[in-house]
C-alpha cells in the first residue's frame, strides 16, 4: 500500500492500539447501552459496501458462490465487518490529524457511487493508500483474526474455502473500507466548491 508518512516507532504502535481498541468499543457501546451505531454506516453508504464484499465472498471459494448462496454465507458478514472497520479506521485517524474537525458523510447514491468507483479503480491499479498509522491498526486487527479465529467457521458444503485467497481478502477488505471513507470525505468536501465554480461560470 501506498503510505502517506513517516512512522514514529512505539509512540504510533500505542495511538494504533488505542485506535483499534476504540473503534471495537463503538461496536459494544451499540449492541450494550445505544440505540444510534457509531460504528455501523449510513444505510445508503453500507448498501454499497455490502454489494461489493458481496463479491469478495463469491471469489473466496471455489467453485464461487452464486448470489443466493452468498447472502446465506457467514462470511459475507464477517468482511462486511471488515470493511465497516477499515471505514472507521479513516475516521478515527482524520479527528485525530484534524483536532476532532466535525464533518458530515454524503447520502446521496450518485455521490456514493461515484466514490465507490474511484476506489475500485484504486484498487485496481494497486494503488489504495494509507498510511503508517493505518497499517499499525490493521496489523492489529490482522493478528487478532489469526490468533482467534477458525476460518475453518467459513467452510461450506460443496464448496473449497481458498485459504489464500481468504487472507489476501481480510486485508484488501480493510483497506477498501479505509480507502472508501477517504474518497467520501474528498467527495463531500470539493461538492460546494465545483457548484460554485459552475455558479461563477454562468
Amino acid at each position: 500500500m501506498s503510505q502517506k508518512a513517516p512512522g514514529k516507532g512505539p509512540q504510533l504502535e500505542d495511538q494504533a492500539l488505542i485506535i483499534a481498541n476504540e473503534i471495537f468499543n463503538l461496536i459494544n457501546q451499540y449492541t450494550n447501552d445505544s440505540s444510534v451505531s457509531k460504528f455501523f454506516l449510513t444505510d445508503e453508504i453500507a448498501s454499497s459496501c455490502y454489494s461489493l464484499t458481496a463479491g469478495f465472498t463469491s471469489v473466496i471459494y471455489t467453485p464461487n458462490l452464486e448470489p443466493e448462496q452468498t447472502v446465506d454465507a457467514a462470511l459475507l458478514s464477517f468482511l462486511y465487518a471488515l470493511m465497516t472497520y477499515g471505514f472507521n479506521i479513516y475516521l478515527k485517524e482524520r479527528s485525530l490529524s484534524t483536532n476532532s474537525a466535525p464533518y458530515s458523510l454524503p447520502y446521496e447514491k450518485k455521490i456514493i457511487r461515484s466514490a465507490q468507483k474511484r476506489a475500485l479503480s484504486r484498487t485496481t491499479k494497486g494503488h489504495l493508500v494509507s498510511t503508517p498509522l493505518a497499517d499499525n491498526i490493521i496489523t492489529i486487527i490482522l493478528e487478532n483474526i489469526t490468533t482467534q479465529m477458525d476460518i475453518n467457521e467459513f467452510t461450506l458444503k460443496g464448496h473449497r474455502l481458498n485459504k489464500r485467497k481468504f487472507w489476501e481478502y481480510v486485508k484488501l477488505t480493510l483497506y477498501w473500507g479505509y480507502n472508501f471513507a477517504e474518497e467520501l470525505l474528498r467527495e463531500k468536501k470539493t461538492k460546494p466548491l465545483q457548484k460554485k465554480e459552475k455558479a461563477l461560470k454562468n
